[in-house]
C-alpha cells in the first residue's frame, strides 16, 4: 500500500454521466487518481442531481436524476488501462398538475488512457502523474425523439459519442497534492438527425491524504467548470431546444481506503450558471460509490 499516495473524487474510474437538461450525455468526465500498478478495480457508483425549471421566470417543474453505474479498471501494461462503465438511469419530472417518470439502460462507455508521466521519489511514492485518454460512448440506451418533451431526460442520447482528456497531479509535501484535468466530448447525431452540442469541462483540486491507523483518508476541495454548445438538427441549429450553457461549481469529496475497499461521497453545488438561456437551473449533486481492489498475482506484477 505504500506506493498509494492518492485517491480523488470518483477515484479510478471513468465518469462520463449524463447532463441531461443541459444537453444530454455531457463533459462530466473523470478518471481519477491511481498512480499506482498494482490493482484492477470492480465498483458500483450512485449519483444523486437535482434541477428546477422556468418558463418566462417562473418555476414550473423539478427535475431529479438518479444514475447507478457498474464499473471497472484494469491495467493492460505498466503505462495503459482500460476503463468501462455501465449505467442505469431514472429520472422524475414533477410539476403542479402531473409526475413523469423515465428510466432505463443508459449509454455504456469505454476508455482507454496511456501514462505519460509517472515519476516517484526515493520512497516509491508518485510525485508527478500525466494521464491522457481517448475514449467512447455507444448509443445502447433508451433514447426518445427530438420531438419529445422530455428528451432531455432520457437515460441515453442515441448517438456515438468520442471523447478526449487528460489529467496531471503534482504531490506537494505533508501530504498535500494538486490535480488538474481538461476533458472535450465530441458528440455524434441519432437517427433523425439531432445532435446535442459538443461539451468541454475543466478542473482543479486541492487534495490531503493522510494515513489514519493502517486506513488512508483523503479529501478534496476544488472547483469545475463545464461548458456545452448549441444542439443541432440536420446540422442546423434548434431553436428553443437549443441546450446552450455554462456551469461553475464548487467541488468536494471524502475517501476511505482500506486494504481491499475505496469508499467515496462527494458533494457539488453551482456558483454561477447559465443553462438553456435561462430556463435551467441545476442544484446540488451528490454521489457515494464503492470499489474493489483486486491485487494482482506476482507474476503479473514482475511482468509490466
Amino acid at each position: 500500500m505504500k506506493y498509494i499516495f492518492l485517491w480523488c473524487m470518483l477515484s479510478s474510474c471513468i465518469q462520463l454521466s449524463a447532463c441531461d437538461l443541459c444537453g444530454g450525455v455531457g463533459s462530466n468526465a473523470s478518471i481519477g487518481i491511481f498512480a499506482s500498478n498494482q490493482f484492477h478495480l470492480v465498483g458500483w457508483r450512485q449519483s444523486f442531481r437535482l434541477f428546477d425549471s422556468y418558463l418566462y421566470g417562473i418555476k414550473h417543474s423539478s427535475e431529479a436524476i438518479w444514475m447507478s453505474d457498474l464499473n471497472f479498471r484494469t491495467q493492460l501494461s505498466k503505462r495503459v488501462q482500460v476503463y468501462g462503465t455501465i449505467p442505469v438511469q431514472m429520472a422524475r419530472q414533477k410539476t403542479d398538475f402531473t409526475t413523469t417518470n423515465v428510466s432505463g439502460f443508459a449509454d455504456p462507455n469505454l476508455l482507454l488512457t496511456y501514462s505519460l508521466m509517472d515519476q516517484k521519489d526515493s520512497m516509491g511514492v508518485t510525485r508527478d502523474f500525466l494521464n491522457i485518454g481517448f475514449g467512447a460512448k455507444f448509443p445502447c440506451g433508451k433514447f426518445l425523439s427530438h420531438q419529445h418533451e422530455l428528451k432531455n431526460l432520457a437515460p441515453g442520447t442515441g448517438s456515438f459519442d468520442g471523447l478526449i482528456l487528460a489529467n496531471y497531479t503534482h504531490r506537494f509535501q505533508y501530504g498535500w497534492s494538486l490535480q488538474g484535468e481538461g476533458s472535450y466530448s465530441l458528440k455524434g447525431s441519432d437517427r433523425e438527425g439531432f445532435r446535442f452540442g459538443n461539451a468541454t469541462q475543466f478542473s482543479s483540486s486541492m487534495i490531503y491524504n493522510r494515513k489514519i491507523q493502517g486506513y488512508r483518508l483523503i479529501a478534496s476541495l476544488g472547483l469545475q467548470g463545464d461548458a456545452y454548445q448549441a444542439s443541432r438538427l440536420n446540422g442546423e441549429q434548434v431553436v428553443g431546444q437549443t441546450n446552450r450553457g455554462y456551469i461553475l461549481a464548487m467541488k468536494a469529496s471524502v475517501n476511505l481506503l482500506t486494504n481491499r475497499f475505496l469508499f467515496s461521497a462527494q458533494v457539488q453545488a453551482p456558483i454561477k450558471q447559465e443553462l438553456n438561456q435561462g430556463s435551467i437551473q441545476q442544484k446540488m449533486v451528490f454521489g457515494l460509490s464503492l470499489n474493489y481492489l483486486i491485487q494482482k498475482k506476482q507474476h503479473e506484477k514482475n511482468s509490466l
